[in-house]
């Protein structure tokens, strides 16, 4: 029995030996985890983490290099962010009087655009195209798109399923409106008659550049096929403006029997004259022929009173009125304070002017 208890004890001994070897190996390992550079490592984490309100697994702090010594600090390592930046944070152990300054960098989870299928060069993207993914990083990456900006607009290479949008991946490109059916000279456009094409905009000519509101409501210039692009030549809009329908010679009055407002529609002019009360008592300052646009430099309108011409004044009070003939003398246009004189006692006089030839002191 004594041989067969040597050798239980024998085995117990080993089996103790064994356990004691793995704690000693556990211990040592933790030991080596737990050394000053791995302090400094874990204490730069937990301080950003809290300054920045994410997780210590979400910062990489480059302390890696050999060379780099850390002490064995009696206390905990003080960090603060170095250069005003969030890219360096600076280390300090009091007790040693050592600091050091790292480079650190932060992984922050953001929204890009991927292609959902491949595509090839020309296609239009539709909303269908494009699907938003998460990535993680330590920065965001540059020239990144919305899908605002990725949405109809046309590709200039082939794309893989999964791709990052970008904008250098398309085409600058413009709308061009082209007509649906065959539209004849005279006729009126309507929106329904016009098509949107998205087009590059090498493709495209300064002539075919607009705003559909130019063209809805405009008349053709000329005849077109279904499917033709429309051009600012083809259409014009109608304006209103005084035209010409008599032959008026230099001086002549301008009135309702040599001109009358009218829908025109060539390109008018800056200064024509758009209404009939802009031309009461207007003249001439040269010929004009039918079919011209009267403009504001083709007349002279002349004051209701002219200077140095007889006129009635008008003297009005409470309990009578007196008319007289007097004499003008400056021009005056109706609301004017004009000097008038009597002829008979050569008085001057300030009266204002009521209308042609009139002029009223109350």
């Amino acid at each position: 029995m004594s041989g067969i208890k040597l050798k239980q004890f024998s085995m117990l001994l080993f089996s103790f030996s064994i356990i004691f070897a793995v704690s000693v190996g556990f211990a040592q390992e933790s030991a080596s985890d737990e050394s000053p550079k791995s302090r400094l490592i874990e204490s730069v984490k937990n301080w950003v983490a809290a300054q920045e309100r994410i997780e210590p697994d979400n910062i990489e702090v480059q302390a890696n290099d050999r060379r780099f010594i850390v002490p064995d600090c009696a206390e905990e390592f003080s960090v603060v962010f170095a250069f005003g930046t969030k890219t360096n944070v600076q280390v300090n152990c009091v007790s040693n009087d050592w600091q050091a300054v790292l480079r650190i960098q932060i992984t922050t989870e953001y929204e890009i655009l991927a292609f959902s299928r491949a595509l090839t060069q020309g296609d239009a993207i539709s909303s269908g195209d494009i699907i938003v993914r998460k990535v993680s990083s330590f920065s965001p990456g540059s020239n990144l798109i919305s899908a605002l900006e990725a949405e109809g607009r046309l590709l200039k290479i082939d794309v893989e399923e999964g791709q990052v949008v970008r904008p250098n991946q398309f085409e600058d490109t413009l709308t061009i409106f082209a007509i649906n059916q065959d539209i004849s000279e005279g006729q009126t456009l309507t929106a329904a008659m016009i098509e949107e094409r998205i087009v590059p905009a090498s493709e495209t000519s300064f002539e075919q550049r607009f705003e559909i509101s130019t063209v809805v409501n405009s008349v053709m210039t000329r005849d077109l096929s279904s499917g033709s692009v429309l051009t600012n030549r083809d259409f014009a809009i109608a304006s209103p403006a005084m035209v010409i329908t008599e032959l008026v010679e230099r001086g002549n009055m301008i009135d309702a029997s040599n001109s009358q407002i009218q829908s025109v529609l060539a390109r008018v002019p800056g200064d024509a004259i758009i209404s009939r009360s802009q031309v009461q008592r207007a003249t001439a300052k040269r010929r004009l022929t039918p079919g011209e646009v009267l403009r504001f430099s083709d007349i002279t309108n002349l004051p209701h009173v002219i200077a140095d011409t007889s006129t009635t004044l008008e003297l009005k009070k409470p309990s009578f009125s007196l008319t007289m003939e007097v004499l003008a003398m400056e021009d005056g246009f109706i609301g004017d304070r004009i000097r008038v004189r009597n002829q008979e006692s050569g008085e001057i006089i300030y009266a204002t002017v009521m209308g042609v030839g009139l002029v009223q002191v109350q």
